[in-house]
């Protein structure tokens, strides 16, 4: 078996080398990872982000029911999109995301088989191996595995419809809840045998649930000796719900069941509540938060009222990974939005098992954890209660032996060490909440803070409440409220407190005056601080939000205190189907704290660029005045147009543009504006704004980037109205020429590049331009740049693009226009085309084709050559060498890309840079297995650990990467022949 199994584990890259890549657990290790019983693996693979990869070996081909088993256990996990069944003949994959159907329905979920072991080892490998797992390259493979059809989808959508039909019965929703709440508890211990089928029979005459559920008399019993033998925090009913009758209990009943309400047919019943992560079962709340309006005349949800959004379980342990590390387990945690505990349940296995220091865990040690370290305060009860259901389930799942259930008596925590209330005025109710979180010298001190807090804005009454609750001298930031939290946080931290908050991402990358404020305030306050990107993940991280997100971490792990630490996570294919991160080295930076200080701009700039754009920005902002300081010499600015508004609202005197053009959303074209425009008629509108803005000439750029990362900008050359979908700045009239030029560097790829860095919205959250951003672009005197050979250049390019439909090529011609007019060096536009090139991943379009694999015409060669130009600025100084690049055409299927450099002396004085393609003797593995031969390295182990590669040998370089485009870009290739540089100075000479 062994044999067999390292065979293909070895070959597939989980075990190379003979070692287990990071994540492997092999053996009794990999059994113990498991919460089930019927399936025992001999392998498990989990990445950084929890997803899991199951491998089990078998001497003979297990029976499709014995699979079946299998599979539906590593469903109700809900981790692993995958489980490998290996025999001596045979491996077949099964999709682990698939929904049971029935008790023999593997066949339905098998993804593929590969009958001939040695001979379909590089076929296993190409499909599913470590490497296409991690980089991406199965997810363009497969459709079928999904996380649409995982457990916490289903077993959330069921709930839904379950609570939907109580309602319907007349059962108000907090009574629904608790009761949903109280059966799947009461399942869970059933399933998980602490009490069994023996004891049912006893108290309740029937010797399984449902039966129970459908004796009113059976159920009271049942309750009855729950709360008693646990205690009245075990989901317990709010003190306003009703008891619910027998066909309400009967309905939950014939969910557990699986008896369709409509039909009455019973179909399979996939969940087993023993083996679904606790996790997954708090989220129940975040369902109940968002599932229907509550009574009023405002229809919203409470979450969306509350700003509630459920936190996913690999963003959870993204954060505890990186603020738990290092702890000893005696530290306390506190969560002030706790929720419904999905923080606190994580922190309270981690404790555990940092306490237990590798021996054996104790009941002993899990329920003092539980009362002593971990704390809570939500403002809503029923997220309370649902937190403390979470942290008994994850206490009961810890314990080695709950048996027997009598001595199973929990504490409650409701009051002791969860708490409902403000959490800006907890400490002063008297219930509970003072006598808890203060002490003789003020508020307790945590040693770790974390949460999720609400990020909603709720208008000017709640931003007037803000400021109420905010220390004195605290900036405040704009339109949302999670920094107030996390500032409130703080009260409760000593010196040492480490964080670990996901928060709106606005505060720190707008371009508002309290934005920034509240932002250097926090990064000053908590250095040194780690902020996570995760703007591009939203639409499966946060689906419900309204706004991007960051993960803030800070005081975590040893950095330099004048830094901040900027990890972009970039969109993927397997993101939103699996809920994991794809990070690499490249997409984490460090500017400094001073530099932000200098220019805020930077900071967004870090999430979303790379050290070569900070370097081009900062040299921007020194070098050009803004474009809104040009508008002001000429004694303009820009302006947002007209605001027609509903009659209601149309108050303002709008006689002055009577009469005049009206431009409206489709009117305009790049460099043209419609000619056959319909007239301004209104006598009043909600926001005419000044008659003056729109005399022409009319600079007038469009707000939404709609068909792309151009904005899209036309000069007027006679006076119109223009709506709010555009903004305008009304040029005086000698000025024509200086707008027609402005008009074409604001359409130009570096203005593209500029507001992706710096903009306040696009890039993490909308595809929109503000005002202000436009107005920060730095640009050369128009006065005098219409004067230059590259701006003559320029302008007789724009007014050929005003009568024609453009093409690429007329595009690229007005970029190196621009180019020129701004003396860009050859690697800087290098910087500002992939600006452009980066800034099209805002589309869907364009982020799959930014995971789409890379082509070595186009794309390699492309890196290739920008990789040559740095080296060849150094090589220029004594012209005795020179840079060849080496492409390895390996199969286009396979996971990496493979680029060798090599320094060559010159014979015959100056030669141009060379880009060979190599036909490779061999495959991928074949190839990787010479050149760590050759360059005595272990390119498998190392493959396992990082994710990108830069070998050095005598005078060459091997550049080896994932096949995704993302990673080929020429801006990539400038910062790895900068890093390539640096190393040549500061790697120890080798003796070759």
């Amino acid at each position: 078996m062994s044999a067999s199994l390292d065979q293909v584990l070895a070959a597939t890259g989980y075990l190379p080398d003979g070692q287990p890549a990071p994540g492997l657990r092999l053996g009794e290790d990999a059994r113990n990872a498991r919460r089930g019983h019927s399936f025992s693996p001999d392998a498990v693979w989990r990445s950084p982000s929890s997803l899991s990869v199951y491998f089990k070996f078998e001497e003979t081909q297990p029976t499709d029911s014995l699979v079946s088993l299998w599979r539906r256990e590593i469903w109700n996990e809900g981790f692993a999109p995958l489980l490998w069944v290996i025999s001596p003949e045979r491996i077949a994959l099964y999709n682990g995301f698939g929904t049971p159907l029935s008790s023999n329905d593997a066949p339905r979920h098998l993804i593929q088989t590969f009958e001939n072991i040695e001979g379909a080892l590089d076929d296993l490998d190409r499909l599913a191996g470590r490497l296409s797992i991690e980089t991406g390259q199965f997810w363009l493979k497969t459709d079928a595995v999904d996380r649409k059809t995982t457990v916490d989808q289903k077993l959330l959508a069921d709930l839904h419809y379950l609570e939907r039909d109580l309602i319907r019965g007349d059962l108000d929703r907090d009574s629904a809840q608790a009761l949903i709440g109280r059966v799947i508890f009461t399942q869970y211990l059933i399933d998980r045998d602490i009490v069994r089928a023996a004891l049912l029979k006893k108290l309740c005459g029937y010797a399984s649930l449902p039966p129970i559920l459908r004796d009113a008399g059976a159920t009271k019993e049942l309750f009855a000796w729950l709360t008693q033998t646990f205690n009245g925090d075990m989901f317990p009913s709010s003190p306003a719900a009703r008891a619910p009758r027998a066909s309400h209990v009967a309905r939950v009943a014939d969910f557990l069941e699986a008896v369709d309400p409509e039909t009455g047919q019973t179909s399979f019943f996939p969940y087993q509540f023993d083996i679904i992560p606790v996790e997954v079962i708090s989220s129940i709340y975040e369902q109940f938060a968002h599932a229907g309006p509550p009574p009023g005349p405002v229809r919203v949800t409470a979450g969306e009222r509350d700003g509630v959004h459920y936190t996913r379980v690999s963003l959870v342990s993204l954060v505890l990974d990186e603020v738990m590390q290092g702890l000893k387990g005696t530290e306390s945690v506190l969560d002030l939005t706790c929720g419904s505990g999905v923080f606190l349940v994580e922190a309270l296995r981690r404790l555990v098992y940092l306490r237990a220091s590798g021996k054996p865990v104790t009941r002993e040690l899990i329920r003092s954890t539980l009362y002593q370290q971990v704390f809570g305060v939500d403002l809503s009860e029923a997220a309370i209660r649902v937190a403390a259901f979470s942290l008994y389930l994850a206490a009961l799942e810890l314990d080695p032996d709950p048996q027997p259930p009598h001595a199973l008596r929990f504490r409650p925590l409701i009051g002791n060490t969860l708490l409902v209330g403000d959490a800006h005025t907890i400490d002063q109710t008297k219930d509970g909440g003072r006598s808890v979180i203060t002490s003789g010298h003020g508020l307790k001190k945590f040693d770790v803070i974390v949460g999720n807090p609400p990020w909603s804005y709720k208008g000017r009454r709640g931003t007037a409440a803000r400021h109420r609750n905010l220390s004195v001298g605290t900036p405040m930031q704009p339109r949302g409220e999670g920094l107030d939290f996390l500032f409130r946080a703080i009260d409760f931290s000593h010196e040492h407190t480490r964080f670990g908050m996901v928060l709106s991402a606005l505060p720190f990358f707008s371009r508002s005056g309290t934005g920034m404020a509240a932002a250097e305030h926090v990064l000053k306050t908590l250095a040194p601080v780690t902020l996570v990107n995760l703007s591009n993940l939203c639409e499966w991280l946060f689906a419900t939000a309204t706004m991007p997100a960051v993960a803030l971490l800070a005081r975590h792990r040893p950095q330099r205190a004048d830094q901040v630490t900027i990890v972009q996570i970039p969109w993927s294919a397997s993101g939103a189907r699996t809920h994991t991160f794809e990070v690499s080295p490249g997409d984490v930076m460090s500017p400094l704290l001073s530099d932000v200080q200098r220019y805020p701009v930077k900071l967004k700039a870090a999430s979303i660029g790379r050290h070569r754009d900070l370097s081009l920005l900062g040299y921007f902002l020194s070098a050009y005045a803004a474009l809104g300081d040009q508008l002001a010499t000429w004694g303009s600015e820009l302006n947002v147009g007209m605001i027609r508004g509903v009659p209601a609202n149309q108050t303002r005197d709008a006689r002055a543009m009577k009469g005049l053009e009206l431009m409206e959303t489709d009117d305009m074209q790049p460099f043209h504006i419609a000619s056959d425009l319909s007239a301004f008629t209104l006598s009043k509108a909600q926001w005419p704004r000044a008659r003056d803005i729109y005399r022409a000439p009319v600079l007038i750029i469009k707000e939404t980037l709609s068909a792309g990362p151009r904005a899209l900008v036309a000069v007027a050359e006679r006076d119109l109205v223009y709506t709010n979908a555009f903004f305008g700045a009304a040029l005086p009239p000698n000025r024509h020429t200086e707008a027609h030029l402005i008009a074409a560097i604001l359409s130009s790829s570096l203005a593209s590049w500029f507001f992706l860095m710096t903009a306040s919205e696009f890039g993490i959250w909308k595809r929109r331009l503000l005002r202000h951003d436009v107005s920060l672009l730095p640009i050369p005197d128009p006065v005098q740049a219409i004067n230059w050979d590259a701006g003559k250049r320029l302008l007789e390019i724009e007014k050929n693009l005003r009568r024609k439909k453009i093409s690429d090529d007329d595009w690229s011609a007005l970029d190196e226009a621009v180019f020129d007019l701004y003396d860009l060096e050859p690697a800087d536009r290098v910087v500002v085309r992939d600006g452009r090139y980066r800034a099209s991943w805002q589309w869907q379009e364009g982020r799959e084709h930014s995971v789409a694999n890379a082509e070595i015409e186009g794309d390699l060669r492309y890196y290739a050559g920008a990789f040559i130009l740095v080296i060849a600025g150094w090589l220029a100084a004594r012209n005795k060498r020179r840079m060849r690049a080496e492409i390895f055409k390996v199969s286009p299927g396979d996971a990496l890309r493979v680029v060798r450099f090599v320094l060559e002396d010159l014979e015959d004085g100056a030669s141009a840079p060379a880009i060979d393609i190599v036909e490779p003797d061999g495959d991928l593995h074949q190839l990787l297995q010479r050149i760590g031969n050759r360059l005595n390295v272990k390119l498998a182990t190392a493959l396992a650990a990082v994710r990108e590669l830069r070998i050095h040998g005598r005078n060459e370089v091997v550049i080896i990467k994932p096949a995704a485009r993302r990673y080929w870009m020429g801006v990539s290739a400038l910062e790895d022949a900068d890093a390539v540089v640096e190393e040549a100075f500061t790697r120890p000479a080798r003796e070759d």
